[in-house]
């Protein structure tokens, strides 16, 4: 289910339903008890199901007439919501939601308020966070919850250890323990005190100080989870207890304590199946055995977290997010860790076969994680299975490979596809440093009066490309492929510059999101049906782009085609001529924005911004006959500078819509350059014998002669995303 599903389901849950009944008692309790469910699915991971379950209690508390159980289910609907990835706009509405179910609140419904004040402190930044979860707790204790006091205080300690406040974060863990102590032995205690004892590890770590009394108060909180929950028979607050008092180990230094922890963990998952849990305690194994120099075992406890987030990856997608984490940096160290214990191991063994099997199972988990972040980025659990025809793109033809940075901590590892296999390099430069000049780089770029760029392009150029130029060169490789990770995604790869030339006057190049993306088949140009939009005036507070016409002109008499230009270029127009011809080539010419969230991309039509998921829909009315899309350009667009998120989005585009590529701006370029350049690849492809790659680099190459194009920002933002032939 998508972000916007998500939050439909949500909202859906608050619109009244009045239907009478004559069972009160009855609806309440079957209300409750569905609450209770929805709090086990939300526990496990399993927002989707907690959703529905809160649906219809709330479709039963409202028959019934219990107005304190509708306000605490409408409290829990906020907080499962918070459990998924919700964009800002998102977040806003759901605060605002429960400032008007605080508002409603009633004198003695200190509850109600405090678990709405609880859910808001969740959403809220600093320092409106902490002030709503103090308030939560204050109401808690004076409504008689102990409960809820503690998770507002636990809640609160955790934004504040999240941005180094240790002595505030404390403070409320120490009010949290007697709220803890005043409840009885249940599940929600043993669970709380699950929370406690982590809240406590991030304290410490805050602190930068091993504290022995912080130690033994995490401790004692987890052990104590540990006997309770071993008591009622809870075995994933078992498992949680047992897996984090490894974790505080693993911190102090005891390895064979942590292991051995964590190994009782992992059992208790897997007798309840529980694979968000797995997945972390797989990982902490993986990652101890490493500490250990057992490479085998490692690898084979990373292997099983993959497999376990592979299970649960869409849940665990949306429950690490409630604190506006990227998946990334959630889940990605799992993916980024194995891939270094692979690669490594095939650069002891290089030259063997067992080397091309750990570079290929390297590869092949940031292929994994790489689909995943697509489906973060879209909120589409469906973008990984692609609407165009997928097929893994090895082997490839000669003359061509694929250069498959890695970005780790400490270094960069450089894979290089040929016909053969894989071929690895080591650059001792570590992700941070690649980062920096790769933005700085990015944005002297827009400068189009200053040559400062060189410099960051020479670097780029050592670290990318130099130490595989000799094997590159031997293999008489003409066209080359970019599967770009982080900061890399927003680097137009053909501006990099070996000292004497740029990397475009070597190679045709081109750019993939991920290995087995997209099907390698040549574009028949000749018999192609074209669609082609663009705006000319200024509309909707946006600038005229007075050369769209001639470039829509000049396209229209080399390949033919439809064209939506200015009042005709409306929203659903476009949508009726995708529907009602087989169209091949969808150009879009027009103003437009890649952000670093999906829903606020845009293209801008006359009457109002096409979305993304507009533009999906769209196009992927393709899917109703034999092929997809071939090529989709949008001319005039831009990607938000230095945000390799925004950048995702871009290079997603394509596998979002159903096309087999396209060909898109990472920054908005003089009018009349960009529309020579595109006019110009059109041409070069309506002449027949070049692929798409070979035509675009043509087609720079022509403005780099140019004295008014000669600069880089002129005509380096086009990227040719997807397939380059």
């Amino acid at each position: 289910m998508n972000r916007a599903s998500l939050l439909g389901c949500a909202l859906a849950v608050l619109v009244p339903l009045a239907t009478e009944t004559p069972h009160a008692e009855d609806m309440a309790a079957a209300a409750d008890a569905l609450a209770r469910r929805a709090e086990a699915h939300r526990a496990a991971g399993k927002i989707t199901q907690s959703l529905a379950e809160l649906s219809e209690a709330r479709r039963l508390a409202e028959q019934a007439g219990d107005a304190s159980l509708l306000a605490a289910i409408d409290a829990a609907v906020a907080d499962v919501a918070t459990a998924g990835t919700l964009d800002s706009r998102a977040r806003a509405q759901w605060a605002h939601t429960l400032d008007q179910l605080i508002a409603r609140a009633k004198p003695g419904q200190e509850r109600t308020r405090a678990a709405a004040l609880n859910t808001l402190g969740r959403l809220r930044d600093m320092p409106d966070a902490v002030d709503a979860l103090r308030q939560s707790a204050t109401l808690a204790r004076r409504a008689g919850d102990p409960a809820l006091a503690a998770t507002a205080g636990i809640n609160a300690a955790r934004r504040l250890a999240a941005t180094d406040a240790p002595a505030e974060a404390e403070t409320l863990l120490r009010e949290a323990e007697a709220d803890l102590a005043a409840l009885p032995d249940d599940h929600r205690k043993a669970f709380l005190l699950v929370a406690h004892g982590v809240a406590l590890m991030n304290v410490q770590a805050s602190a930068r100080q091993n504290r022995s009394d912080l130690v033994r108060r995490c401790r004692d909180s987890l052990e104590k989870a540990a006997t309770l929950a071993r008591s009622i028979g809870d075995r994933r607050t078992l498992s949680a207890a047992r897996g984090y008092l490894g974790t505080l180990y693993e911190r102090l230094g005891r390895p064979d304590d942590a292991l051995a922890l964590t190994r009782e963990a992992v059992f208790l998952a897997q007798e309840i199946m529980a694979a968000d849990l797995l997945f972390r305690w797989h990982w902490q194994a993986g990652r101890l055995h490493r500490s250990q120099g057992r490479t085998g075992d490692a690898l084979a406890s990373y292997d099983a977290a993959i497999a376990a987030i592979r299970r649960v990856r869409s849940d665990l997608l949306r429950a690490y997010g409630g604190y506006g984490s990227a998946f990334r940096e959630a889940i990605g160290p799992v993916y980024l860790e194995f891939a270094d214990l692979r690669l490594r191991q095939a650069s002891v063994l290089r030259g063997t076969p067992q080397a091309q099997k750990h570079l290929v199972a390297a590869r092949d988990a940031l292929e994994q994680l790489k689909a995943a972040e697509l489906e973060d980025y879209f909120q589409d659990d469906c973008v990984a299975a692609l609407k165009a025809k997928v097929k893994a793109i090895d082997p490839l033809a000669p003359g061509t490979a694929v250069l498959y940075p890695i970005l780790l901590p400490d270094r960069l590892e450089l894979l290089l596809s040929l016909s053969d296999g894989l071929h690895q390099a080591t650059v001792p430069v570590g992700a941070a440093e690649i980062g920096a000049v790769a933005t700085n780089f990015r944005r002297r770029l827009e400068q189009r009066t200053s040559s400062l760029f060189l410099s960051d392009a020479r670097t780029l150029y050592d670290w990318l490309v130099r130490p595989l130029a000799p094997l590159l060169d031997r293999r008489g490789v003409n066209t080359l492929v970019l599967v770009p990770d982080g900061p890399l995604r927003s680097v137009p790869l053909a501006a990099v510059h070996d000292g004497n030339g740029f990397l475009v006057e070597r190679y045709a190049l081109a750019v993939t999101p991920g290995l087995s993306l997209m099907e390698p088949k040549p574009l028949t140009v000749q018999q192609a049906e074209l669609l082609l939009a663009g705006l000319t005036e200024s509309v909707q507070g946006f600038p005229p782009l007075p050369f769209v016409e001639s470039e829509i002109a000049t396209i229209h008499g080399t390949l033919g085609g439809t064209i939506l230009e200015n009042r005709s270029f409306m929203i659903e127009r476009v949508g009726r001529e995708l529907n009602a011809a087989p169209y091949s080539i969808v150009h879009i010419a027009s103003h437009g924005k890649f952000e670093p969230e999906a829903r606020d991309s845009y293209i801008l039509a006359y009457d109002g911004r096409l979305s993304m998921d507009q533009l999906e829909r769209f196009v992927k009315l393709s899917q109703y006959r034999e092929e997809p899309v071939e090529l989709l350009t949008l001319s005039a667009c831009q990607t938000a500078a230095g945000d390799d998120r925004a950048a995702l989005g871009l290079a997603g585009v394509a596998i979002k819509a159903g096309a087999r590529s396209a060909l898109a701006s990472l920054w908005f370029i003089n009018d009349q350059a960009s529309s020579q350049l595109i006019a110009d690849f059109y041409r070069r492809l309506a002449a027949g014998g070049l692929g798409k790659a070979e035509a675009l680099r043509q087609a720079q190459l022509a403005m780099l002669k140019d004295l008014r194009y000669q600069h880089p920002g002129y005509w380096a933002a086009f990227l040719l995303i997807g397939n380059w032939l």
